[in-house]
């Protein structure tokens, strides 16, 4: 198992959990991984699209697409609206509190959209944190098949 991340002091943190002795941590760009294609059965990603400018976002997407085996899944955990508009309004004004300047335009994002288009697509989704989150499990489109 490998863990990048573009920052060592994230790794430092991740290298204290007690399971970090089954996973090799890389200090690494993911819109350029050093991986050949087609290397893993499942990628993830978790809480960060949020923190990235959608050019940079279509970047890591397309990377986890390349590295992801044709067969393979790709999981994204990120932020997400409640569907009450109660709930979405109370989410959105604390989590941007103290989240950075692209979670407004995250949230407000096609996130299914942004996939088709590095192609991937969404298979299965389940929300979490009372709406707060998602967890996105999706699948490599194959070369030559139409995004939306």
């Amino acid at each position: 198992m490998t863990a990048v991340d573009l920052t060592e002091s994230m790794l430092a943190v991740a290298r204290k959990n007690r399971l970090a002795g089954l996973v090799k941590f890389e200090a690494a760009d993911a819109t350029r991984l050093r991986f050949e294609a087609d290397r893993f059965d499942v990628t993830c990603i978790s809480f960060a699209l949020h923190d990235m400018p959608l050019r940079i976002r279509e970047g890591v997407m397309r990377e986890m697409r390349r590295v992801t085996k044709p067969d393979g899944a790709i999981v994204i955990v990120d932020y997400d609206l409640p569907r009450s508009r109660l709930g979405r309004r109370l989410i959105h004004f604390l989590i941007g509190l103290y989240e950075g300047k692209y979670y407004r335009e995250f949230i407000s994002s096609d996130l299914d959209s942004l996939l088709e288009d590095t192609g991937i697509r969404a298979v299965a989704k389940t929300s979490v944190l009372m709406g707060a989150g998602r967890i996105l499990k999706a699948a490599r489109l194959a070369a030559g098949q139409k995004h939306r």
